[in-house]
């Protein structure tokens, strides 16, 4: 999605979260599907961009004693270290959020290692009766960091990039305030060993809005024919799922074995990445599974890498033996 832009004064708030899940067998007098999650720890470190480098502005740590979840989940407790008498201690969710957003201040960016913390925040704060909108662009360091450091398209953890960039490890990974300060650290490296202005042309595509869906879906049609298929699903591209605006290819759309990809583009919404299946039903007809969605660096790298093959290799894509390094991403087609 269209991020805003990154100048001298811009802040980024580093958070991550910890919470607890629901024991398996128990039964609750609602659907779990409803808080997934419930979450006892809030860590986060403020920073400024100033000059091609980011500074630390201070750091947030709360405990949070959980309303609902009150046992530890036997994953939880193995993971974080803790003890059920530790989510004694703390404060509501309530109170240990609006700290955090006094913290983070009216204009900052949200950055995180994977995705899913803006989604679980959204669904505790859903949950206990309060305003799910965050308000702040949000942008995950995971595939910036795999970008840069040469490993594009691989997921690592924080203590993978940690290691890396030989950074200095003071406390256990699994709890919040320490995975904040890691993955800030990290953020820190990143700007130190790269150019800044790249760095900031690889956040400014990648940061997405929230509060807002980005990624959809469709099944098309059945049809007697791969071909067919696809056409089933063209109109499903041809417009921006958020406001209807026609869309501009970036990258037009091409085939590779199974899978279609493309990269097109929004003037409100900014670039939104596609990749389309080709599947057979048992009763012999094809269909198209589609997925639309604001892209990310990852998206690029992937859409990128593809249409580099296609070019070289066609529409077959590379021989079996040179897609080794690809092997993950083929078998899934």
């Amino acid at each position: 999605m269209l991020s805003k832009k990154i100048v001298d004064g811009c802040e980024f708030v580093v958070f991550d979260l910890e919470w607890n899940q629901p024991i398996p067998g128990k039964t609750y007098d609602f659907d779990c599907a409803a808080l997934t999650g419930e979450i006892i720890e809030i860590g986060a470190c403020r920073y400024v961009y100033e000059n091609g480098d980011l500074i630390c502005r201070g750091t947030f740590s709360a405990d949070v004693v959980p309303a609902i979840y009150t046992r530890l989940h036997y994953h939880v407790r193995k993971v974080t270290c803790k003890k059920n008498s530790d989510l004694k201690k703390g404060q509501p969710f309530a109170e240990a959020y609006k700290g955090f957003r006094e913290f983070c201040g009216d204009d900052a960016i949200l950055v995180g290692w994977g995705n899913s913390d803006p989604a679980m925040l959204k669904m505790n704060l859903k949950f206990f009766g309060m305003e799910p909108k965050l308000g702040m662009q949000f942008l995950d360091l995971q595939p910036i960091f795999s970008f840069f450091a040469g490993q594009k398209g691989k997921q690592r953890s924080v203590e993978a990039a940690v290691d890396f960039y030989n950074i200095e490890k003071k406390d256990i990974f699994h709890s919040a305030t320490a995975d904040a300060q890691y993955t800030g650290a990290v953020f820190e490296e990143i700007f130190r060993h790269n150019k800044p202005s790249e760095v900031i042309s690889a956040i400014s595509s990648s940061s997405i809005d929230p509060d807002l869906k980005n990624e959809f879906s469709l099944v098309g049609s059945e049809a007697k024919d791969a071909e067919g298929a696809l056409k089933m699903i063209e109109g499903f591209t041809s417009v921006c799922p958020l406001c209807s605006r026609p869309l501009t290819a970036k990258i037009s759309k091409f085939r590779i074995r199974k899978s279609q990809y493309a990269l097109y583009s929004c003037i409100e919404h900014g670039e939104l990445f596609s990749r389309s299946r080709i599947k057979k039903n048992k009763a012999g007809m094809y269909f198209a599974s589609s997925v639309l969605r604001f892209a990310t660096q990852t998206d690029y790298y992937l859409v990128a890498s593809k249409k580099e093959e296609f070019d070289k290799y066609g529409a077959a894509g590379a021989p079996a033996v040179i897609q080794e390094d690809n092997k993950e991403e083929s078998g899934n087609l």
